[in-house]
């Protein structure tokens, strides 16, 4: 009797523990829509200086990344960018961040989001993000990381003058697991 009760109460420490992983929420079609517009927009004609917004411009699109580490494949999450001319700065966020494995299949969706942080100069955008997002991994654990990612990119004219944005993202996580970021963000105006 003993025996079968050690045994039941290290079965229930176990699944205390244990975590399922958040369903992804986008698809394997999701994924290449999301890379064949970053490819679309980035080859776009960029905004002259004289043709910039002059206020405010939100953008929605998307960032996608390669990720290596303790995760392996690609990251996409949902991008909310506002950029305000007038005073150069640069807000926003990403969430419904999903890792997707090496063969395109989301895999799951992490909690937590990054907030955008930057400036705009004459249609150059320098900015940061960051954040704390958490996962589940392999063996069944919540695993916790804070990403900090540099975004690097510029204005470009899709149907009018700069409603498109697209640049580089690159950075690392860093925590109880570790990855390293490499790739782009993109979105187009409200």
């Amino acid at each position: 009797m003993t025996r079968i009760t050690s045994t039941l109460v290290a079965f229930a420490t176990l699944s205390a523990c244990a975590s399922s992983p958040n369903a992804p929420s986008v698809s394997a079609l999701d994924v290449q829509r999301a890379y064949d517009e970053a490819a679309e927009i980035s080859r776009l004609p960029l905004t002259s200086t004289a043709n910039l917004p002059t206020g405010g411009v939100t953008y929605r699109g998307q960032l996608g990344a390669d990720v290596t580490g303790d995760a392996q494949g690609s990251i996409l999450g949902d991008l909310t960018m506002r950029v305000d001319f007038g005073d150069n700065d640069i807000g926003g966020s990403v969430d419904n961040i999903n890792l997707i494995d090496p063969n395109g299949t989301p895999n799951q969706r992490f909690d937590g989001s990054l907030n955008i942080d930057g400036v705009e100069n004459s249609g150059r955008m320098d900015a940061f993000e960051s954040g704390e997002i958490t996962g589940v991994d392999n063996d069944g654990f919540e695993v916790d990381s804070q990403m900090l990612l540099t975004l690097d990119g510029d204005v470009y004219d899709d149907f009018d003058r700069g409603d498109a944005v697209f640049g580089s993202a690159t950075g690392t996580a860093r925590g109880e697991f570790n990855m390293d970021v490499d790739g782009v963000f993109f979105g187009t105006a409200d």
